[in-house]
């Protein structure tokens, strides 16, 4: 067997793992299972996964981190799949007036707060407006998947926030 396919095993296996407890005990505390994994990825992100690179097993492989960002994103696209196939579109589309505002506000109101806090720190005005405009983009992924955990995507809460969510990375990327 491959070196290299041994190692990303490895890594994704440790992952999942940590994810799938980290998710379990955050259902435990009455928290939706994203935040555990989320909590997870950051703990294993930066650092552990980063130090792997001294251990033994993963000093070679120059691959793993590039291998494990495709995992990553190829997550992020089945997750929003899943997410699509519960949704209909004509539902969604009839919360548009609501989910444009309130995706408006979700971008104007952190752009204008990160864009005066980099100001004030001295960064210039196209840096802070990238930072600000950084601070105002949402994760569709992980309101599709928090709303999906609470059984409320069809609402029409759940239709508006996930509305909101999309208009808002739209008009982001857009301002970028």
């Amino acid at each position: 067997m491959n070196h290299e396919f041994l190692n990303f095993l490895v890594a994704a296996a440790i992952i999942l793992v940590a994810a799938k407890l980290a998710g379990y005990l955050s259902i435990r505390l009455g928290q939706p299972s994203v935040l555990g994994e989320l909590l997870a990825g950051l703990i294993l992100g930066p650092t552990v996964l980063n130090m792997l690179g001294a251990w033994p097993l993963f000093a070679a492989d120059s691959h793993l981190s590039g291998s494990l960002d495709l995992f990553a994103e190829i997550g992020v696209l089945l997750l929003m799949f899943l997410a699509g196939l519960e949704l209909d579109l004509g539902e969604l589309l009839r919360s548009g007036r609501v989910a444009a505002l309130a995706g408006t506000f979700g971008v104007v109101v952190p752009l204008i707060l990160g864009f005066t806090t980099a100001w004030l720190f001295g960064i210039g005005p196209i840096e802070a407006l990238f930072v600000g405009l950084a601070l105002s983009a949402t994760s569709v992924s992980i309101s599709a998947q928090t709303l999906m955990e609470l059984g409320v995507l069809r609402s029409t809460v759940g239709l508006g926030l996930l509305g909101a969510a999309v208009f808002d990375d739209i008009l982001v990327v857009l301002l970028l």
